[in-house]
């Protein structure tokens, strides 16, 4: 697939950053500068700015323009990485690495797993349901039931890995929320409570793979549709 072009323009400014271009404080190049200067169009620019201030890299100022809020991204990850992620066509690999990560984690909470993480899981459970009852979002009972889950493995290096990808994983679920079936996902998060407090090791790592497969799958469809969408637009700014 070839590369989307929002990240095109996130690179680009991460680039920037890196290279002292741009310092704490300073103001970014316009859109219409960064669309010259990238020959990208305004929506791709935009998007590639809004989801860096959703990261606290870059800061909007109404009326003045976006200013750089910090430098010191080594922290975070790669640039080539950080877009990746901000990719919708890199999303599968996103995606592939909560599967290759969180079956393992849901397999090693079923070992070790305590009655206080087991109360931990049942609350995000009732969250949820109480939300789905009162046609609300679930995303935060989602990310407190995966979050149960992998501090009941009492691994220090999982829980840091995971505490690392939480923004990404955030954004992705965020997007999720448009097309995902709350019930479904209700009843797949019982089913892995349900391993878990079993200690069924193998179940409880099948049920978190069935989860994600759906989770995958669902995403997928919904970024090649963000991708027609987009390059429509793309089409129509260029003319």
């Amino acid at each position: 697939m070839s590369k989307k072009v929002s990240s095109i323009v996130t690179e680009y400014v991460l680039e920037e950053i890196k290279k002292g271009t741009f310092k704490v404080g300073d103001k970014l190049h316009s859109e219409r500068e960064l669309m010259e200067t990238l020959k990208v169009g305004r929506s791709s620019v935009r998007e590639a700015l809004n989801s860096l201030v959703d990261m606290q890299i870059l800061k909007k100022r109404m009326g003045i323009g976006v200013f750089v809020n910090k430098t010191d991204i080594s922290g975070m990850v790669h640039t080539h990485v950080v877009s990746a992620l901000l990719d919708s066509k890199s999303s599968r690999e996103l995606m592939e690495f909560r599967l290759m990560l969180e079956v393992e984690i849901c397999g090693k909470a079923a070992e070790v797993a305590r009655e206080e993480d087991f109360v931990q899981m049942e609350q995000s459970l009732e969250m949820m349901k109480r939300a789905i009852q009162l046609n609300l979002p679930i995303l935060e009972a989602d990310q407190r039931f995966h979050q149960a889950i992998v501090q009941a493995t009492r691994n220090q290096v999982l829980m840091k890995v995971y505490e690392s990808i939480t923004d990404f994983l955030t954004s992705a679920k965020t997007e999720m929320v448009l097309i995902a079936d709350p019930r479904t996902t209700f009843q797949f998060h019982q089913n892995i409570y349900q391993a878990i407090k079993a200690h069924s090791v193998e179940l409880a790592r099948q049920m978190m793979r069935e989860h994600l497969c759906d989770v995958a799958i669902r995403y997928e469809k919904l970024h090649e549709k963000w991708e027609r969408e987009e390059q429509q637009r793309e089409k129509t700014e260029l003319q």
